[in-house]
């Protein structure tokens, strides 16, 4: 039985606190707070709905620190330490790191590529309403109110069949898709109708595992424009052109954020029912656009 529920946040790490700050609310639309962590670190807590925070941005090295990992309730989250430590897996639970997270119980471990993963239940909500700094309204439920999670992330690693067998097989997360290009398989898996919250692309061999980029989804075409515009306007730099994918129809563009990590921001994301979804192998990524040689 599946378990994990949603991605529920990310962290990540980061030279340029400042241009971090400004980065998430004049471009993203993010409400920000910075404040020391528990170590005394700067830290910039990001959020996009009722959760204190979907993404933290801690200082220090430019990558990806952690991936949090949500479950219902507290009986699934045993039940999910129970599988990963019937395969193999080590995993510690961590309460003070639930206390820094806002979340009532969290686990930690790692996948094969070494990715630090946290598994968790009881995400801290606040009941101050989200107000974006751009006007935005980000898509982190659907309309029954299920939730969606922050959006996607794509993790590139140069064993990626270890890494699909770990996520479908140990963590019970299941595939959506598949995009080929030849020989280059991408691989994109869904936790809940969200059409992935977790894909995954290929890395050189013996190349450091890295996260490719994170998806954030708007509630309209005309936020994504109007980011689109600001991100011109200030020149940040564009790592594909606004284009519609095939596998999840989402309309968005591709930017590097201060830490240079991609950034993906769209709408109209496709919504999966597994009653009804029919796994595909897609030859292209686009019908259009998501240019990626005229960049800068």
């Amino acid at each position: 039985m599946p378990y994990v529920s949603a991605l529920g946040y990310i962290g990540i790490g980061a030279r340029d606190l400042d241009a971090w700050q400004t980065f998430a609310t004049e471009i993203l639309g993010l409400q920000v707070t910075r404040t020391a962590d528990e170590e005394n670190v700067d830290t910039l807590f990001l959020r996009m709905d009722s959760r204190h925070h979907r993404i933290a941005v801690r200082a220090g090295e430019d990558e990806l620190s952690y991936v949090g990992w949500e479950v219902a309730n507290e009986a699934n989250l045993d039940a999910q330490v129970s599988e990963l430590e019937s395969a193999g897996v080590t995993v510690k639970e961590n309460p003070q790191l639930a206390g820094v997270r806002g979340v009532v119980r969290l686990f930690q471990f790692e996948d094969p590529a070494g990715f630090h993963l946290e598994l968790f239940y009881g995400a801290a909500t606040v009941a101050e309403p989200f107000v974006s700094p751009t006007g935005v309204h980000f898509i982190t439920q659907d309309l029954e109110g299920r939730d969606l999670g922050l959006g996607h992330i794509v993790l590139a690693a140069p064993d990626t069949e270890k890494m699909v067998d770990f996520y479908l097989n140990t963590l019970g997360f299941k595939v959506t898709d598949l995009i080929t290009y030849k020989p280059l398989v991408l691989t994109f898996t869904h936790v809940n109708p969200r059409h992935h919250s977790l894909a995954f692309g290929p890395a050189a061999e013996g190349a450091k595992p890295y996260m490719d980029h994170f998806m954030l989804e708007v509630e309209s075409i005309d936020a994504v424009g109007r980011a689109l515009d600001e991100v011109r306007a200030r020149e940040i730099s564009l790592t594909a052109t606004l284009g519609r994918h095939t596998n999840d129809g989402m309309l968005s563009f591709y930017m590097k954020s201060p830490s240079g990590i991609g950034v993906e921001y769209g709408t109209e994301g496709k919504l999966i029912d597994d009653d009804t979804w029919t796994v595909t192998n897609w030859n292209a990524a686009a019908f259009w656009g998501h240019d990626r040689s005229h960049t800068h």
